[in-house]
């Protein structure tokens, strides 16, 4: 048997922000799975900001999609057929399967999916990589403490939205970094955060987190990099730790833009900074006991989440450029089919 598949390409490689011209829409057919594959109907897309710097044509250390293949992307679908031992039909899976209906890939790469957690959407989000991402970065790495200022920019995203929440959890007076008064809102109201700092606003941002955080930063989890952590190291506090998990601000620089790179070191040094490069995989080991948490929390009503939707495998390129812009909050999605 085989599968009718639609495919979204990447056929051009973007300088500064993405978008549809970098993409096309392709006919495919998806054959029958080989020993140790699986074929997946794709349900949700997730879009994250990492494959931004894989489609750029040159980043360091950071390998380059080749033009005219699949743009690459986490999902989740239904197991429509198998030749894997951990796959039966019917199964849930998520792994790395691509902007596509239905993905042909190795049962090895694919982790089962127990829909009795959460919608199976989840496992993209607060029960999948952002969850565990904001899960360890904020427990193992930035171990705020009751009575600590923790600030955390990309504050209304997938990751940090949970992190800020873990933070509050252990007793950290939490303040998030985001931008327009949708997300500002989302954060102080929603989520509970304690204070919230619009990068967009008028101003001096540097002034606008000393105003938040009038005592300094103990913790400061950093997704974006750039100048929002130059501001911050105007106010971190001496034994500080600072929590490096992403750097969202480099992913969209034109070709005659440069990232200065760290410019803090005497700060650094004569504050006795503790500075952690942060990825989700070292623990993986412990996924197990995080999601079981990260489920407990959400159940008692400990935890809140939202998924921003975008319907249709055509809404892929519109989905992953609004993830720059400051209109969404929380995860980022795309369904493809009900699954």
């Amino acid at each position: 048997m085989s599968w009718p598949n639609r495919q979204i390409k990447l056929v051009s490689y973007a300088e500064g922000l993405p978008g549809e011209e970098h993409f096309a829409l392709a006919k495919a057919t998806t054959p029958d799975p080989r020993e140790g594959e699986v074929v997946v109907r794709v349900g949700y897309l997730s879009m994250d900001p990492f494959p931004r710097l894989q489609m750029s044509g040159s980043a360091d250390g950071v390998p380059q999609l080749p033009l005219d293949t699949v743009m690459i992307g986490r999902g989740v679908g239904r197991v429509v057929a198998s030749r894997h031992p951990d796959f039966n039909e019917g199964d849930y899976a998520a792994g790395d399967l691509g902007w596509q209906d239905y993905a042909l890939v190795s049962g090895d790469g694919l982790r089962p999916v127990d829909p009795t957690l959460g919608p199976v959407s989840t496992c993209l989000g607060v029960l999948g990589p952002s969850g565990l991402a904001a899960y360890f970065s904020t427990t193992k790495l930035g171990q705020p403490q009751p009575g600590d200022t923790f600030l955390i920019d990309a504050a209304a995203g997938s990751v940090a939205s949970i992190a800020g929440q873990i933070a509050k959890l252990r007793g950290a007076r939490v303040v998030g970094i985001a931008g327009g008064d949708v997300q500002l809102d989302y954060i102080t109201g929603e989520l509970g955060f304690d204070a919230a700092v619009d990068y967009k606003a008028p101003g001096d941002i540097t002034e606008a987190i000393g105003a938040a955080c009038p005592e300094g930063v103990d913790v400061f989890q950093d997704l974006v990099g750039g100048a929002i952590h130059d501001a911050v190291m105007d106010h971190i506090n001496p034994h500080a730790t600072i929590v490096l998990i992403g750097t969202i601000a480099s992913y969209n620089l034109g070709p005659d833009e440069v990232d200065m790179g760290p410019r803090h070191l005497l700060t650094w040094i004569t504050k006795r900074v503790t500075i952690r490069g942060f990825l989700v995989g070292d623990f993986s080991d412990e996924y197990g006991d995080g999601l079981r948490e990260l489920a407990g929390w959400i159940r008692e009503g400990k935890i809140a989440y939202r998924e921003t939707v975008f319907s249709g495998l055509e809404a892929c390129p519109q989905a992953f450029a609004g993830l720059f812009g400051s209109e969404h909050v929380g995860k980022m999605l795309v369904e493809v089919a009900d699954v």
